[in-house]
């Protein structure tokens, strides 16, 4: 049995280490837990498309550059990616959409780019081959690309996200011919892939700037491109950063406003350069170093009172065993000795 003082001191120590691992262990999980914890990135493919030189109108001098442009920054962050330039036909134009479907398996984030010419008609919205022949509305559906077929594909592959960025809203020189007015630009869109953003070089109806005489990307992509390797960026934020500054840069230098537009809702989670802001990475870092202090501690401080235990423990156990002496019993007090017999004489 241990002595009382060891009991309380036990108790006392035990209650200390106890309330010291509870305040360490709530506050936070084991580091391995917490990057456990965080969720790896998606696999990412990325169609890019940049239509330039296009059979009988002038070229756009900053199409392929921008697709180039892009198709650079995103293998540096990882993408699969399939570079397209020039695309000549509706038919190879829908097979390379084909084949980017192929590629978006369950779980992974799709991206679509496309720099070129763009139109709407009745509001339907339409991407332009470089070799489409275009004399009438009519010819428009049976040579480009119908941007609700794009939709439809995507949607159809349930990968979990998709971004469809469109550098398409230009001023086309095809509609000069048509009889019937045509909206500038593309129409808004109305039936984005569930779970999808689509981003706009500039309002719907509207026209976008090819870019300032001796600029190698359009305003839309050169700030596009400035944000895309920011760490930590969701796509909500960049998409506000570059509209932010598409705008600025068009008021200032083009006296009109250029106002990128995006359509569509997604719930989730997704960065170009990963959504590990790298100074919520070092506080991470900073957090696993203080709990490997914080359990060092803990260990000392068990092995100090493992060594209290163990001390009071053989002292106990030396006084139990310690054997006991008896003493002789004292003598007995001797009795108070009698005073003297007194014998009076007889009285007469």
């Amino acid at each position: 049995m241990f002595a009382p003082q060891h009991l309380l001191l036990c108790s006392l120590l035990g209650a200390a280490l106890l309330s010291g691992a509870h305040e360490v262990f709530a506050q936070t999980p084991p580091a391995k837990d917490m990057a456990a914890a965080m969720p790896a990135l998606s696999k990412r493919v990325a169609l890019v498309v940049g239509n330039g030189r296009y059979q009988g109108v002038p070229p756009l001098a900053n199409a392929v550059n921008d697709a180039e442009d892009i198709c650079k920054a995103l293998r540096e962050l990882k993408f699969d990616v399939l570079c397209m330039r020039d695309i000549k036909t509706r038919k190879e134009f829908r097979r390379s959409i084909q084949d980017f479907r192929a590629r978006l398996l369950p779980g992974t984030a799709g991206l679509f780019y496309y720099a070129g010419h763009g139109m709407q008609i009745d509001g339907e919205n339409y991407l332009l081959p470089t070799e489409a022949n275009i004399e009438r509305r009519e010819d428009v559906e049976d040579e480009s690309l119908s941007l609700r077929y794009l939709m439809a594909t995507l949607d159809e592959a349930a990968n979990g996200f998709n971004l469809i960025i469109l550098d398409a809203c230009r001023n086309s020189p095809f509609t000069r011919s048509f009889s019937r007015a045509v909206n500038r630009g593309l129409a808004p869109v109305s039936d984005a892939p569930s779970g999808s953003l689509v981003l706009y070089s500039t309002a719907a109806n509207d026209t976008a700037s090819d870019g300032p005489s001796g600029q190698r990307n359009s305003p839309f992509t050169k700030h596009l491109l400035n944000q895309v390797k920011v760490p930590g960026l969701s796509v909500e934020t960049l998409i506000k950063r570059v509209s932010a500054s598409v705008q600025a840069e068009t008021s200032q230098l083009m006296g009109k406003r250029q106002v990128p537009f995006s359509y569509g809702s997604f719930t989730g989670e997704f960065c170009f350069a990963g959504c590990d802001d790298p100074a919520a990475q070092a506080a991470a870092k900073a957090e696993a170093e203080r709990l490997r202090k914080e359990r060092e501690a803990l260990d000392r401080r068990r092995a100090e009172i493992e060594a209290k235990e163990a001390d009071v423990k053989r002292a106990a156990e030396a006084e139990a065993n310690r054997p006991v002496v008896r003493s002789a019993p004292e003598p007995a007090a001797p009795a108070p000795a009698k005073p003297p017999k007194v014998t009076l004489p007889p009285s007469f």
